[in-house]
């Protein structure tokens, strides 16, 4: 069997509504998960560009999907003390109904 998902630079022009009308597009076209890339600015050196921080934006995406396999792709330990990176984790992990999977890197 095929899965796919879909991977965005939330740091590129991310807003919430661009944000929730993803998520519901990826959920109805049947794509089996969401990433989020976790950089604080924009790769491209565009300092006013939007951007939504990881972790809010996943949280969000825990209230509003309800199939949707999605993580953050991948969460650098030199942005997140590794345990108040579980904490959070954990936390989105229980609002999803355990949809989180989680990515760790050395950034």
């Amino acid at each position: 069997m095929l899965r796919v998902g879909v991977m965005i630079e939330g740091q590129e022009g991310l807003t919430w509504e661009r944000w929730r009308r993803i998520a519901e597009t990826a959920e109805a076209l049947g794509f089996e998960s969401l990433w989020r890339s976790d950089h604080l600015f924009s790769l491209y050196d565009v300092p006013t560009r939007p951007g939504l921080d990881t972790w809010a934006s996943l949280a969000h995406l825990a209230a509003i999907t309800r199939r949707l396999r999605f993580g953050p792709l991948v969460c650098p330990i030199t942005f997140h003390h590794p345990s108040v990176l579980a904490r959070q984790a954990a936390a989105v992990d229980v609002l999803s109904g355990g949809r989180l999977e989680l990515g760790v890197g050395a950034g």
